[in-house]
């Protein structure tokens, strides 16, 4: 016994050091095959995600560029179509786009970097920055917030004479010499209203002395990294040969549904990005990458009770860290969402009209295929078109929740998880709350009973109308 255990420990000896080595490598091989498994899981992943949007791409249902990123890591980027189908010029993920109203996130946090320097205070006047400006009860904070009454853009849409150059002076000019009513008392009520922030650019201007292109350009486009960005020329002759042209599918075939010419106006649109532009945007609010987190996480949790925007300009539910918010002009549509907890974002943005049913549906498929695999409701809901007479009532929603919908002084309105906002009626039978970023249409059961549909990029909620 003594000789076997005494030859057996020689053994070991001997063979110990090989045994090690054979220990580390088997540990390496396992190691090497579990990164291999995820990498595959990975690729396998992008290459369903793939599947689904190339098939969406097919259906004529969406062309364009798409980057989802988690933890700075890019999950999927890729470029669908043509961003000029006359040329045939491939729609990367570099290609700039009119971007429409995500042009007012850009004017929002410019304006909070003011006040940061201690340059301006929310509830200032705005007569203290603008001279002549008509109206003394409006502040900084209500421009930002949507709330400052001003009569809508529209009305110098409305009046101004055929051929002019539609400049940020212009539009003041039509302020300070009409002097038009106040909707309502400045921070009553939430109206969106793209005057605001032509008028929170002119601002920017005045107090920083240097045009409203530069300061993006210095405080914000320079430091992220943005490479294809670029405010746009007044006439469309001006534009650069990469960026996107607009369309829309109408019977099957392109046609063309581009940005207006004579356009010289900024603050609140206008700002041409590419999704890798607005992939560094999004990710900058998750790293806090040129705004210190503290102060970047009071301001994105700052709202006005009257709607889901808060003061930075993004949609922001109560309960959730999730942020996101849309630019719609023509035949472009552009999502930017990030989510603060799992550090994710997604970007898409689309030169062929997007179908309305569809907006909302994109981010919330890729979240759900994230989340957990597969993708449920991109089928074309066919909805209804109904009266208002119709739709107005109460209607029970899912989880017990009630929608009602009513009409104030000639406009309808949903009232839905203690926020009322105006309800507006698309084409085709569907109607958009701006406030809330909610898309509603209606349908009927095999009982004839009136349904309606609520889809937002976090649900997509039903119910049947309550019986008088």
């Amino acid at each position: 016994m003594i000789v076997y255990f005494y030859g057996t420990c020689r053994l070991y000896k001997i063979l110990y050091p090989y045994w090690r080595q054979f220990l580390k490598m088997k540990k390496c091989v396992y190691i090497l095959i579990f990164l291999l498994s995820i990498s595959c899981q990975r690729d396998k992943g992008n290459i369903n995600l793939e599947h689904y949007l190339q098939q969406l791409h097919e259906r004529d249902l969406f062309n364009g560029a798409i980057i989802v990123t988690e933890n700075d890591s890019v999950l999927f980027s890729r470029g669908f179509g043509y961003a000029d189908l006359r040329l045939q010029t491939p729609f990367d993920t570099d290609t700039p786009m009119d971007t429409g109203s995500i042009t007012k996130t850009f004017t929002a946090f410019a304006m909070i970097m003011l006040v940061d320097s201690n340059k301006i205070d929310l509830n200032t006047p705005v007569q203290d920055f603008i001279q002549d400006f008509p109206y003394e009860s409006i502040t900084i904070r209500h421009l930002l917030e949507q709330t400052s009454g001003i009569v809508s853009d529209g009305y110098v849409f409305d009046n101004v004479q055929k051929g002019v150059l539609l400049s940020n002076s212009v539009f003041l000019e039509f302020l300070i010499n009409d002097e038009p009513k106040l909707e309502f008392q400045p921070g009553s009520q939430f109206m969106y209203n793209a005057f605001n922030h032509i008028l929170l650019a002119i601002i920017i201007e005045n107090i920083s002395k240097v045009s409203y292109e530069d300061f993006i350009r210095k405080e914000i486009a320079e430091p992220l990294g943005m490479d294809d960005w670029f405010l746009r020329p007044t006439r469309l002759k001006g534009f650069p040969n990469n960026r996107a042209m607009g369309y829309s599918i109408e019977k099957g075939t392109a046609q063309v549904n581009d940005s207006d010419d004579f356009e010289a106006f900024y603050g609140d649109c206008n700002l041409f990005f590419s999704a890798e532009d607005l992939s560094k945007w999004s990710r900058s609010f998750i790293s806090g990458s040129i705004y210190p987190k503290g102060k970047l996480a009071k301001e994105l949790n700052m709202k006005n009770s009257s709607s889901d925007f808060n003061i930075l300009h993004w949609y922001k539910r109560t309960d959730q860290n999730k942020y996101h918010f849309t630019g719609d002009w023509k035949g472009f549509y552009t999502m930017v969402y990030f989510d603060m907890d799992k550090k994710r974002s997604i970007v898409h943005l689309s030169n062929v009209k997007l179908s309305y049913w569809l907006r909302p549906a994109l981010v919330r498929n890729i979240n759900h295929y994230l989340d957990i695999g597969g993708i449920h409701d991109w089928e074309h809901p066919g909805q209804l078109e109904f009266t208002d007479e119709e739709i107005i009532g109460s209607y029970r929603l899912n989880k017990d929740q009630v929608a009602r919908i009513g009409n104030h002084s000639g406009m309808l309105k949903i009232h839905k998880n203690n926020t009322s906002v105006e309800l507006f009626k698309l084409d085709s039978g569907f109607y958009y709350a701006p406030g809330v970023d909610l898309w509603v249409w209606f349908s009927k059961n095999g009982k004839a009973n009136l349904r309606i549909h609520c889809a937002s990029i976090y649900d997509l909620e039903s119910g049947f109308k309550n019986s008088d």
